[in-house]
């Protein structure tokens, strides 16, 4: 596709695609393109155009539909003309947008796999739904990028990038995420908390050898040496990239493992209790809702409290194998700091890691260089120039060298 001033569509008005609105009006550099926003609501997209407008002098131009009613997001699409669409909107649009997508020629990023409210305890592999439409993207010559947002997405650049240079054979991958930081908040989540608390219900599955197994939540844990946060507590809980990962470098065993603090826990663990992350809806007043849904419009919106966040976050993968016939073991990692986050962007480390590297795929997307005209994975595609591209946005990286991998703990 050649186009000469290209058009990017973001949808989903969210905190996310706060960010990645202001990332594209502040970031642009040299670079020309026209940014359409598409919300729900006149008032989201509203806020945010005038947002990087005041803040950067670029207009946005503003459109409102919602993403799950894909014939009404065709007649958007045709009116726009895009290049490439960046869906951050909630995971269950992702099959709706690109269907539209097909239709208007588009090419197509997101940032975590389909999911609709009521999944729970899915069974593997994921991505099932997406992949279904990767004939017709490739038939159409379009780009497809699944899941390109920190973790999953930076992360399984760091796998491609480690099988590319740095092990000869890989033999386990545990992405590792652990937020350190502190805000004052008595409960809180850093995104979506549908989606976070209900993760944190789900069963564990994780890749292992060439098979999947899975366990009851917080059944295992483990502690690692992080870089400039040091030692901490980590869960394995069921996630995306593992889904990807298994089907690109199957041979490995592969597990994601998430920090969660002990006051978070037992919180959650009340809440649990007494029936409030329950996914089954029941009637309040005229309406009828999951207590889930309920507790997640209450509680507090993660950009609300972005200014009161302070710490440091690290998050990478831990990748063990062999190198010249050695044992070797690499954690590839990137570590934020709440405060410059907010500084750059005004948002925390969360939504700030997930919006850059959407960015920067949109980029190569346009530049040729990730415009692979079909539907991938972000391990799939030459890490390189992606790695270059989020250093040059603010989002550094680094690799270290861990004495060994830590066994897990079976929790009873």
């Amino acid at each position: 596709m050649n186009h000469q001033d290209p058009n990017i569509v973001i949808i989903g008005m969210g905190t996310v695609g706060k960010v990645l609105a202001s990332a594209f009006a502040k970031k642009r550099n040299a670079r020309t393109y026209s940014l359409h926003l598409i919300g729900r609501t006149e008032q989201s997209t509203h806020d945010i155009a005038d947002r990087i407008r005041d803040l950067y002098g670029m207009t946005a131009l503003r459109h409102v539909c919602d993403a799950r009613q894909t014939d009404s997001l065709i007649e958007r699409l045709l009116e726009i003309n895009p290049a490439i669409v960046i869906n951050v909107a909630t995971p269950d649009t992702h099959v709706s947008v690109m269907r539209a997508c097909l239709e208007v020629g588009a090419h197509y990023l997101d940032t975590a796999v389909f999911e609709l409210p009521g999944d729970f305890n899915v069974a593997a592999p994921w991505y099932n739904h997406e992949l279904a439409l990767r004939e017709q993207f490739r038939q159409k010559g379009l780009t497809a990028i699944l899941s390109i947002g920190f973790d999953p997405g930076v992360v399984n650049v760091f796998c491609a990038k480690v099988r590319n240079d740095y092990l000869d054979c890989i033999d386990s991958i545990d992405i590792l995420c652990a937020n350190a930081g502190v805000h004052n908040q008595f409960f809180a989540t850093n995104f979506n908390a549908a989606v976070n608390l209900k993760e944190l219900c789900e069963n564990t599955g994780y890749w292992q050898q060439g098979a999947w197994h899975s366990s009851p939540p917080f059944s295992r844990s483990m502690a690692f040496n992080f870089p400039a946060i040091g030692m901490q507590k980590l869960y394995s809980v069921g996630h995306d990239e593992v889904h990807s990962l298994s089907m690109n470098i199957p041979k490995a065993r592969i597990e994601f493992w998430m920090r969660v603090g002990d006051q978070f826990r037992s919180t959650f663990e009340v809440l649990k209790n007494v029936g409030m992350l329950s996914l089954a809806p029941i009637e309040v007043g005229a309406e009828r809702i999951s207590p889930l849904d309920f507790l997640a419009r209450v509680l507090p919106s993660p950009q609300t409290f972005a200014n009161e966040y302070r710490g440091t976050v690290c998050v990478g993968a831990l990748i063990s194998g062999t190198k010249t016939g050695k044992p070797e073991t690499v954690f590839m990692h990137s570590v934020c700091n709440h405060e410059d986050c907010y500084q750059d962007l005004e948002t925390q480390v969360t939504a700030y890691t997930t919006a850059l590297p959407a960015m920067a795929a949109t980029l190569l997307v346009l530049d040729g260089e990730w415009d692979v005209g079909t539907m991938v994975h972000p391990e799939e595609l030459p890490p390189d120039p992606f790695l270059d591209r989020i250093r040059e946005l603010g989002l550094d990286w680094h690799v270290t060298y861990p004495s060994s991998r830590p066994e897990p703990t079976f929790n009873t």
